[in-house]
Order: C-alpha cells, then sequence, then structure tokens
C-alpha cells in the first residue's frame, strides 16, 4: 500500500460523539481508512483524557491515544443554545454520526437523533450502548463488564471451580465497536443504493451473545440437555484442545480437533492403545474421558524440556501447538509490522512509536493511522471556520463567553 494512496473512506466526514472506548474505538478505524472524524468533547473532555497514563502532550494519556488517532478535536458546551445550533449544523452534511451515551442523553442535551435525521435524511447515525435503546433492559446503565457478566462469558471463561473472570481487554467495548464499524459499513452501502440514511442501535450486550462460540446455540437446540461446560484450559468439547505446561515452566496452547491428530499426539505420549479404544478413539467419546485424557497429555508434556521443543514435536506430528506469548511479544512482532498492523505513528511527547491500526490491508488503498490524537479543542477553530463558515471573530466571541474551548497550542 502506498503512502499516497486514498482511503477507503477518504471523502467521508465522521461527527464523534462518544467517549472512552465503545464509540471512539469504532471512529479511529474509520479514521484509519480515511475518513474526517470530528470529536465533539466537552470542556472537560473525553474522560479518557484523565485515564493513567498521563504523556508529555498536555490533556493525553496513553489510552486516549490509542482509541482517537488521526481525529480532530473541537471543545465545546452543548448546554448552550448556539452551541447546540453549531453542532447541527456540522450534521447537517456529516456522512456519519457516532455516541455511545445511555440512550436518551442525546435528546436530553437537545440533539434529537430524529431530528438530526430529519434535517439530513443522508445520515447514518449510530449509537452505541449497553443494553441498547429498546427492550426490556435497555434503562440500565452501565460499562462494559456489566454487558459481559450478564452476556454468560464471564462464566464461561475459566476451569470448572474457578471463580468468572474477565478478558484481559476491554472485550463488550471493543466487540461493541467493531459491530458498530461493520454496520456502518453496511448502512453507507445501502445508502449508496437508496440515498436514505438510517439509525443503528448497537447493544454491547447483543454483540457479546452473538459471539458466545456454540454453547447457547448448544443448549437452545438440545432443549437444555447438553451443557457445554467452561472452557479455561481445557475445552469441554473438543478435546483435547487446551494449554499445558513444559519442563521450563512455560505454557502451550494445543489442538486436536480431528481424530486423526488425536491419534497422532498419542502415539507421541506412548499410548497408541487409545487409537483403539472405543472410550477415546473419536472427538465424542472423549468428552466423557476428558479429564483422564487431559491428565495424561499435561504428563507427557512435563517431560518435555522447552515449550518450543514440544510446539516442533507436534507440528512433526501434523498436530498443532503453539507457546504462549507475553502480549510485550507482540508490541514489536515484525510480522505485524509487515502487515501495517502496527503502524509508526508520531505522538507528541513520545516521538515516533508502532500503534495499533485497523488490521484490513486493501489492494490499492491506504490503512493506516492519520496522525496524532488531538488535543482537547486543537481544531475547534479550524472546524467552526472552515466547515461551518464562521469568522474568526465570532470564534473569539464564543470563546471569551467560555462556551467553546481550544488548547494552546490552537489558539
Amino acid at each position: 500500500m502506498a503512502a499516497s494512496a486514498p482511503g477507503a473512506f477518504e471523502g467521508l466526514r465522521v461527527v464523534d460523539f462518544s467517549h472512552v472506548i465503545a464509540g471512539p474505538l469504532c471512529t479511529k478505524l474509520m479514521a484509519d481508512h480515511g475518513a474526517d472524524v470530528i470529536k465533539i468533547e466537552s470542556l472537560a473532555g473525553d474522560m479518557m483524557r484523565r485515564f493513567p497514563y498521563p504523556i508529555e502532550a498536555p490533556g493525553t494519556t496513553t489510552q486516549f491515544v490509542q482509541y482517537n488517532l488521526g481525529k480532530r478535536s473541537v471543545a465545546m458546551d452543548l448546554r448552550d443554545e448556539e452551541v447546540r445550533e453549531l453542532v447541527l449544523e456540522l450534521c447537517d452534511s456529516a456522512d456519519v454520526a457516532v455516541e455511545n451515551f445511555r440512550p436518551g442523553t442525546m435528546a436530553r442535551l437537545g440533539l434529537d437523533i430524529g431530528e438530526l435525521r430529519r434535517r439530513n435524511p443522508k445520515l447514518v447515525f449510530c449509537s452505541v450502548s449497553t443494553f441498547g435503546a429498546v427492550g426490556p433492559a435497555s434503562e440500565i446503565s452501565g460499562f462494559g463488564f456489566v454487558a459481559e457478566a450478564r452476556s454468560g462469558l464471564m462464566y464461561l471463561n475459566g476451569d470448572e471451580g474457578d471463580k468468572p473472570s474477565a478478558f484481559g481487554t476491554a472485550l463488550a467495548d471493543m466487540n461493541a465497536s467493531l459491530h458498530a464499524f461493520g454496520a456502518i459499513g453496511a448502512a453507507l452501502y445501502r445508502r449508496s443504493v437508496s440515498g436514505e440514511g438510517t439509525w443503528i442501535d448497537i447493544s454491547s450486550y447483543d454483540a457479546l451473545v452473538t459471539m458466545i462460540d456454540h454453547a447457547l446455540a448448544l443448549h437452545n437446540l438440545t432443549g437444555g440437555e447438553r451443557v457445554f461446560g467452561r472452557y479455561g484450559t481445557r475445552h469441554p468439547l473438543i478435546v483435547p484442545n487446551g494449554v499445558t505446561q513444559t519442563a521450563d515452566g512455560e505454557y502451550v496452547a494445543y489442538g486436536c480437533a480431528a481424530d486423526a491428530q488425536f491419534h497422532a499426539l498419542v502415539a507421541l505420549m506412548g499410548r497408541e492403545e487409545w487409537q483403539t479404544d472405543p472410550a477415546y478413539a473419536t472427538g465424542a467419546a472423549r468428552v466423557a474421558t476428558q479429564a483422564e485424557v487431559y491428565d495424561a497429555v499435561d504428563e507427557w508434556a512435563a517431560t518435555i524440556a522447552t515449550a518450543d521443543e514440544l510446539v516442533a514435536i507436534l507440528a512433526d506430528a501434523g498436530t498443532v501447538g503453539a507457546r504462549i506469548d507475553e502480549y510485550t511479544d507482540a508490541a514489536t512482532d515484525e510480522h505485524l509490522i509487515a502487515r501495517g498492523t502496527l503502524a509508526p505513528v508520531e505522538v507528541r511527547g513520545v516521538g515516533e512509536t508502532l500503534l495499533p491500526s485497523a488490521p484490513h490491508p486493501m489492494s490499492g488503498l491506504s490503512v493506516h493511522p492519520g496522525g496524532d490524537a488531538p488535543g482537547l479543542g486543537e481544531h475547534t477553530r479550524a472546524v467552526l471556520t472552515g466547515e461551518l463558515g464562521l469568522s474568526g471573530e465570532r470564534v473569539d466571541e464564543l470563546l471569551a463567553r467560555g462556551v467553546l474551548g481550544e488548547t494552546k497550542e490552537a489558539a
């Protein structure tokens, strides 16, 4: 991909009312694809600007940078009637708008979604919330962990007897962002055919439930007679498929999705009789004998000197294994860099550093962060004068009245 190539969303204008993760990741992905994302912030700014850990650029933290690369920031007091009218005008020429407040908040701010769409019928408006704007649970507020807990995924995460646990990432928020990104793309295609925009109502709870692997479908399709079981270090239905440990203390993830792979594995283990024993020979049979199978694999793996050696042994036998790395190993992975998933960005106060980009390589198109994350209100003046035609004097008046914000660097 040439650096001069256009992005797939080049020329698309996005008004971003969102904060923290669930909305900002979606709009950040759009910015990676070339969209002009105008981030509307309160005068205090996105709360991510106050999360750990601050970096040298004023009002900026590591988390804020991650989710807001390549955007323009306008700081406004949306309680002010004149400011609200400016926002309405900005949305009049926008292609997409995104928010992730509690349902009803946009209307309370005087920015009713129906009114925005009436003024601009081509607008694709995407709302992201914990339980969505429609349904019996829509009034329940909460962050992503509420959706993770209620969805059943926390319960499924861990081995039998373990406490339910989180996932090492903001799974609900990030998953909802990806669904929002995909739904916006679908809505934009439909608009290209019909000329009409739409309102998208994304629920992080809905999005999590739809990504549960087989457990929910198994329950409903069998009338509750079959149970998936918990999945931490041992898969309950594809046996064996899990995590084991070698003599050096390192961990290896391995899997035998096919009976032939299991037969190859037990040959390595010196248990060739299991290849024909009806209690072990098939995947369906191994569900009932899984404790014995997993214990046997763990006992054998503990005799292998290193994780790398075990991975090589499994590969030679035609089965699958991978050493479990720390996340820091991915931070400079040459493969990710070559694919553009980790891209160099010049960040104020830090210098050039590798940060995640949209993992969507496209031939002939650029997919890359469009630049540093903005300072609070860094683009207030440029957006209002350039996009809405306000005079510099009028911007100065609104700044003096305290209903607009602007960083010192932009002043």
